[in-house]
């Protein structure tokens, strides 16, 4: 009987290993790992955009590889990720999310847009969320109105630490979460008004918590969350803390006074609406799950791009006095900003255009999920397959850009210093927003606060390296690592321009 037994058992591996390792007629090259755990040994949690990028240059520009049960297709060029996300029938099968960890436990059962898949009610609260940056976001009036109100109080705290060594972190967040602020409750309370202290705490948080990486472990070994982990404390502290954020707004609202409200206002209003079948189509859980996806897009996001963008101006004083000449031409220092002045700033936008494809401070997109057998770049994919899109390869990759770790705007202007046009080849490899049915919604809004800001800074000070101490340059290899990169912590000076 024993032998019966030994013997189904060796069977039954050698089945295991010979269905693992021998890969199915034209899929993807990629790594082999272990069975079931994959590549989990061969990946750094912190960095594993460089990995993917590694193993890209060694596969190819699609490869799969298994981390943990779970069977994986990297996107690595621009073509493919056109091929994957905008050319049906690719555009509708891949438009799904897997299941996760962060979507089940941390979005209220994906309760949310950004973790969900595509569904009648996704739709709409897709197109809800459209709406409502549109009317408190994107309009130009309105997002003017929100950002240089915020402006006003950057240039004075610049103008109170002019000319001393000053880490523009502070200064920065103040000016970010204040817009998030206007945006949610129609004014800003300030940094000592207890808004921005709870934002600011749930999202530098959740940059750890939400990394694909764990989020790949924790879907697999979803107990962990009760064990005494670092990051099952820290998951723990998100959701306590994103509590605390809407007791806070509820509190603002009872207040009553909001100016013109916002949106958080028209999120709770909502909630009484019922659909045609007469039920609530917006209930406290999709809130929830709004307040999530926005809130953690416009932090952390604009705040790695304005901080890479104030280092990197420190070490080119050549750049900055350009940028200086073009604003001063064309907006001068007796007015503010417009967005209608983007257009006459061509140097301006490219710098903008840059600084994003430089840093690509989102390095790995969300996930994707095959919702039906496809093909990729010639590849064939099976069914429920996860499709990462590696954002971080497409724009530091050498057959797209010249000298790609190397911060050059002159490559998004034309001979004659002329911004090249949207449909241009080269603003076409740009990225960093996503592409097809699951791009960023904000990406109007995020490039609209930077030109706002720039232009506004550019204005009134000269950034400069700090005094008796080296600043070095930003190197995109060497930022912070997280769902959303964040340069490391400096220092520099910034002079005003009367006096510099």
């Amino acid at each position: 009987m024993l032998e019966y037994i030994l013997s189904a058992v060796i069977l039954t591996l050698c089945v295991i290993f010979t269905i693992y390792f021998t890969k199915a007629k034209n899929e993807p090259p990629g790594p082999k790992g272990y069975p079931f755990l994959g590549v989990v040994f061969e990946v750094d949690i912190h960095n594993t955009y460089q990995k993917l990028h590694e193993w890209g240059q060694t596969f190819g520009d699609v490869f799969q590889f298994q981390i943990l049960g779970r069977k994986f297709v990297c996107i690595n060029s621009i073509e493919l990720l056109q091929e994957t996300f905008l050319k049906e029938p690719n555009a509708t099968i891949t438009a799904h999310r897997p299941s996760s960890f962060i979507g089940k436990y941390l979005l209220d059962d994906y309760a949310d847009i950004v973790s969900s898949s595509p569904s009648v009610t996704w739709t709409k609260r897709r197109k809800f969320s459209h709406r409502l940056l549109h009317a408190y976001g994107e309009g130009l009036e309105s997002i003017e109105t929100q950002i240089l109100q915020n402006m006003l109080t950057f240039k004075q705290n610049v103008r109170q630490i002019s000319e001393r060594n000053v880490n523009p972190s502070s200064l920065v967040e103040e000016f970010v979460l204040g817009t998030i602020e206007f945006l949610l409750i129609g004014q800003s309370f300030g940094k000592d008004g207890g808004l921005q202290c709870l934002l600011k705490d749930e999202n530098d948080l959740g940059n750890r918590v939400a990394h694909p990486s764990t989020d790949v472990v924790y879907t697999a070994l979803p107990f962990l969350r009760f064990l005494p982990l670092k990051a099952s404390l820290e998951i723990a502290q998100v959701m306590h803390k994103h509590q605390e954020v809407l007791d806070k707004l509820d509190s603002l609202l009872r207040e009553d006074n909001c100016y013109k409200k916002g949106i958080y206002y028209m999120l709770k209003e909502t909630m009484t609406e019922k659909d045609e079948n007469g039920k609530f189509w917006f209930t406290e859980k999709n809130l929830s799950g709004f307040m999530y996806n926005l809130v953690g897009a416009g932090y952390l996001t604009t705040r790695g791009t304005l901080l890479s963008l104030i280092c990197v101006l420190a070490k080119r004083p050549d750049l900055q006095k350009s940028l200086q000449r073009e604003v001063d031409g064309v907006i001068g220092q007796d007015r503010e900003p417009r967005l209608s002045d983007r257009e006459k700033c061509p140097l301006l936008e490219a710098v903008v255009l840059e600084t994003l494809r430089y840093i690509s401070h989102v390095p790995l997109f969300i996930p994707h999920a095959t919702s039906a057998s496809t093909t990729i770049g010639g590849y064939k994919i099976a069914k429920g397959t996860m499709v990462v899109p590696n954002s971080w390869s497409m724009h530091h990759n050498e057959r797209y850009w010249e000298e790609p770790f190397s911060f050059k705007p002159e490559r998004f202007l034309d001979e004659e210093g002329r911004l090249l046009p949207a449909n241009h080849p080269t603003r076409k490899m740009l990225a960093v927003f996503g592409k097809g049915k699951r791009s960023c919604i904000g990406e109007v809004f995020a490039k609209s606060r930077i030109f706002l800001f720039l232009s506004s800074l550019m204005q009134i000070a000269t950034i400069a390296e700090p005094d008796d101490k080296p600043l070095s340059d930003l190197d995109p290899r060497t930022m912070v690592p997280g769902v959303v990169l964040q340069p490391q912590e400096y220092e520099v000076r910034f002079l005003l321009r009367r006096q510099s």
